[in-house]
């Protein structure tokens, strides 16, 4: 019989190095490829406050553990973009996958070993999963990043993108300088390369081999028709739909335009089924007007068990649309965490 064992939001911080996350989240989506049946879309409701709760649902039997994840969050939708004025700790739920036994209640945000104190909303994950499928889809020869975006998103995303390429330089913008700036600085000094910020989107595109935005945007934040060839574009924006739905704002969330889906000969996404059920703006609207088709979209899950083709040359052009968290991810990084904590000794054993 296992004793479930009760892990902490200060047991959590900085317990997995960014490797390591990148790895798991890996494994969770190949078994996904492998079996449809263990993921399930991300569920949400929202409440007339702004409140809003989400549940990620998923099984990775290479890890034996199943269950989900929640968390809650109060958002505030504003004209281009929404921010969270409060982040509340989110809870995973692990059972064990061979007799459905309680294994584990993991609370708060889980970071990586290089920045324990960057808490962002599922940062780790979010990034983890950005980096596999740019991993998968980006050249491999790839060195140079433009980052969209300087909040705790676009901090996790370079580490993770640094585990899956051998990044020399690195241009960062966003609409706020001083953040670009401190950003830069920052990374700098703990990657030791050479991060420098800039004063447009449009020169944080040009000249790169990968583009990341990491925003909170609700319309488009660079110019598709600027793309070169070659270049991989990974992109993290969900959907915002149950706000619209429920007359809190107008506009569903976007970061890329209908140039970059149209110029793109490789579309990578993390869940299908996710974008048709949020209508999600970047993509479900786009196939609604004809810009892109359904059947051209290849889930991440079947590039890594093998099932579909992604890059095939150089000169390419692809993108990684990470849609949502999926539980497979959430599960596998939870299942880390637990092992990480029984190593340490972390955590509290419950009698039930």
């Amino acid at each position: 019989m296992i004793q479930p064992r009760l892990i902490r939001p200060s047991e959590v911080r900085g317990i997995v190095s960014m490797a390591e996350a990148v790895e798991a989240v890996r494994m969770g989506f190949r078994e996904w490829g492998e079996n449809p049946q263990i993921n399930a879309p991300r569920r949400r409701i929202h409440i007339p406050t702004g409140v809003r709760v989400s549940v990620h649902q998923g099984g990775v039997p290479g890890a034996s553990a199943t269950g989900l994840m929640t968390h809650c969050e109060w958002v505030k939708p504003l004209s281009d973009h929404q921010e969270y004025p409060r982040l509340n700790h989110p809870v995973i739920v692990l059972y064990d996958a061979q007799e459905g036994e309680l294994k584990a209640i993991i609370i708060g945000e889980i970071t990586s070993s290089e920045l324990p104190d960057n808490v962002a909303v599922t940062g780790l994950r979010t990034a983890a999963t950005s980096a596999v499928g740019t991993d998968v889809l980006a050249r491999k020869d790839a060195e140079r990043v433009g980052i969209l975006g300087s909040a705790g998103q676009a901090r996790n995303h370079l580490i993770a993108l640094a585990k899956v390429r051998k990044i020399k330089e690195v241009k960062v913008y966003s609409r706020r300088a001083e953040n670009c700036r401190k950003l830069a600085a920052e990374m700098s000094q703990l990657l030791g390369i050479d991060v420098q910020p800039v004063s447009s989107a449009e020169e944080a595109v040009r000249s790169v081999d990968i583009i990341l935005t990491a925003t909170n945007s609700s319309v488009p934040v660079f110019d598709g028709r600027l793309l070169a060839p070659g270049v991989h574009v990974t992109t993290i924006v969900g959907s915002n739909v149950g706000l619209v739905q429920g007359g809190f704002t107008k506009a569903k969330r976007r970061e890329i335009d209908d140039a970059t889906l149209q110029r793109s000969d490789v579309l990578g996404i993390a869940s299908i089924q996710q974008a048709i059920q949020d209508e999600q703006g970047d993509i479900f609207d786009p196939v609604q007007r004809g810009i892109i088709r359904w059947d051209q979209l290849i889930e991440l899950g079947a590039l890594l068990a093998g099932k579909k083709e992604g890059r095939t040359n150089a000169e390419q052009i692809t993108l990684f649309k990470n849609n949502a968290g999926q539980g497979v991810a959430d599960v596998a990084l939870g299942a880390l965490v637990l092992k990480k904590a029984e190593e340490r000794g972390a955590g509290q054993l419950l009698k039930l």
